[in-house]
């Protein structure tokens, strides 16, 4: 069973997304601090470092030498393998979960094994829409043979834009059936503004919710413009979420925006967390001060050999200033409209 996804996609992107067209996209092989042979994705605008080492993670989405992801210095070049199933090591970066999180086993947690080797090919063929060509590789995680499946990655970076697709696909490696959603887990740095679609339902009076217990004092990070929430990031532990149908969310920080975009929530499918396919965490200074964009997939049965994905667009964008407040994010969100970045549906 496959599930039957739709990316939101204008052709306004392909101009607009981190200043003029490029030339060539390039995949190279490379050391990358600390760590041996990685792949790294570029083009004149931005480049993409993949780490086969802690699990095919993106550790790098950078434009003009500004990466947006998280890195924990402390785990820099780290590599650990006797730590596999025993302890996690938050590396930073992108990498995909299972979820719900609630059905994780203990003692040794599903996200012990989330930095086991992974394999990465070249994709000689690339992939796009008619109007953009496209580079690639594909990332096969180590099979967790307990949970029965495995990841497999594919990503592509434009040939002159910023955007960078990503197809994660989980596959029943397991000679029984299994019930899990993809969680994209994308630890940005921070402080940063989010900004994400509002969905306000009897389930969501404020078009979120926390997903936190009492225990964590609420932070009031979020406040309401128009169809959008704006998030500030204060310095606290929390996480909110909705169910929003609408797929995409906007980091902001200094001069560079930072926009994902996904596919159409499925309709009659159940999510994790209540209904969430989009998730917002807080880390505080003790761990580390980032923030993460998450985005759920639905929750699929897969019986042995099947699939179910995810699919995602990134972009990069630069702005002409950074966002002292609410008001300069809402004109910076403006802006990313203009460029085609953000649907027109979206009320500022």
């Amino acid at each position: 069973m496959r599930t039957k996804q739709r990316i939101l996609w204008t052709g306004l992107l392909l101009a607009l997304c981190a200043g003029s067209a490029a030339g060539k996209a390039s995949i190279s092989r490379i050391d990358y601090k600390g760590w041996k042979g990685c792949w790294e994705l570029s083009n004149s605008l931005v480049k993409l470092v993949v780490v086969p080492q802690i699990g095919g993670r993106i550790m790098e989405y950078s434009v003009g030498g500004e990466n947006v992801l998280w890195q924990n210095r402390a785990e820099l070049g780290v590599v650990e393998p006797s730590d596999l199933g025993k302890k996690w090591h938050n590396y930073g970066g992108y990498k995909a979960w299972n979820a719900p999180q609630q059905r994780w086993r203990a003692p040794d947690y599903d996200n012990y094994y989330d930095y086991a080797p992974a394999e990465v090919e070249t994709i000689h063929t690339g992939h796009g829409d008619k109007e953009e060509e496209m580079v690639g590789i594909r990332v096969v995680t180590s099979p967790i043979s307990h949970l029965g499946f495995q990841f497999e990655r594919y990503i592509y970076l434009s040939e002159r834009t910023s955007r960078v697709r990503i197809v994660e696909r989980m596959r029943n490696v397991s000679d029984r059936g299994i019930e899990w959603s993809i969680w994209d887990v994308t630890q940005v740095n921070a402080p940063c503004w989010i900004a994400f679609p509002l969905h306000i339902t009897d389930d969501y009076p404020e078009g979120w919710r926390r997903l936190l217990g009492s225990e964590y004092p609420d932070p009031r990070q979020v406040t309401a413009v128009g169809n959008v929430g704006i998030l500030k990031y204060a310095g606290a532990i929390d996480k909110i979420g909705n169910g929003s149908p609408d797929g995409w969310m906007v980091y902001i920080k200094d001069r560079v925006a930072y926009v994902k975009q996904w596919s159409v929530r499925t309709v009659d499918a159940v999510y994790p967390d209540g209904g969430c396919n989009l998730e917002i965490f807080t880390a505080d200074k003790a761990m580390g001060g980032y923030v993460e964009m998450e985005v759920l997939g639905p929750i699929v049965k897969l019986k042995p050999g099947e699939t179910t994905q995810l699919v995602e667009d990134w972009f990069l964008s630069r702005l002409n200033g950074s966002a002292a407040d609410r008001d300069d994010v809402i004109e910076r969100l403006k802006l990313l409209q203009r460029r085609g970045l953000l649907p027109r549906s979206v009320r500022l």
